[in-house]
């Protein structure tokens, strides 16, 4: 009776381990082909390539096989190697100023004054209103004219950034006025006998039609004016 040939693919083999290996492919073709599959999918650059590129190569184990990348942080797995994480560029406070403080010399000389005569006179007069009726002229020309001018000059500020020129004004109730440099289309400067005899002016920063930020009397307008048109490619024009 003749022996019955068993092939030596067959299931049985299979089972039993006497299947003959197979010799594997080259190292380069099978790695090209499991680019080539994986790249059909759309994420498979960012693990196809070696050491220097953050891929999964021989001994590295890239990102999709559990490994961690060349460099933490500087691709992800799923757009080809290319970082996602756009860092936007720093802004940089390059000017800050309030308007001319010549303002405050009436202000500071009525203060002076008051504070002389109401040495000199207070609750020396004849008649106890009198003195009380002095006392409250003398706080209320404090405040009003003293005070309040020096609480409106400090609620005044500019400030000067890379990416912006910045208004602020008001103590209590603040307003702030944003102008965007790559919106100014003409930057100008207007001065007038006193504020050019103080190197003060007022610089208008245009950005449309209906949007003008007006820098009333800074100090140094001229040295402004023209860091605000290098700034903007315009350069400062005088009124």
């Amino acid at each position: 009776m003749a022996r019955s040939q068993r092939s030596p693919d067959s299931f049985e083999s299979l089972l039993r381990g006497d299947a003959p290996a197979q010799a594997a492919p080259p190292r380069g073709k099978a790695r090209r082909d499991d680019a080539n599959a994986t790249e059909r999918f759309g994420w498979g650059a960012a693990n196809a390539g070696g050491p220097a590129d953050g891929g999964g190569g021989s001994g590295q184990g890239g990102p999709l096989h559990g490994g961690a990348p060349a460099h933490p942080g500087s691709a992800h797995p799923g757009y080809g190697g290319y970082t996602t994480a756009v860092e936007p560029l720093a802004e940089t406070v390059l000017l800050r100023t309030r308007p001319h403080a010549r303002r405050l010399v009436l202000p500071v000389l009525v203060l002076f004054a008051t504070a002389t005569a109401y040495g000199w006179y207070g609750w020396r007069l004849p008649e106890e209103w009198q003195n009380w009726t002095a006392f409250g002229a003398a706080c209320g020309l404090v405040f009003f004219v003293v005070l309040l001018p020096f609480l409106a000059w400090l609620g005044h500020r500019y400030t000067v950034t890379s990416r912006r020129v910045i208004a602020r004004r008001g103590f209590l109730v603040r307003h702030r006025q944003d102008v965007y440099l790559a919106r100014v289309s003409d930057v100008r400067l207007r001065r007038g006998p006193v504020q050019a005899a103080f190197g003060a002016g007022d610089v208008r920063v245009i950005a449309g039609p209906e949007l003008t930020l007006v820098l009333h009397d800074v100090p140094s307008a001229r040295l402004v004016a023209e860091l605000l048109g290098e700034l903007t490619e315009h350069p400062g024009q005088a009124l």
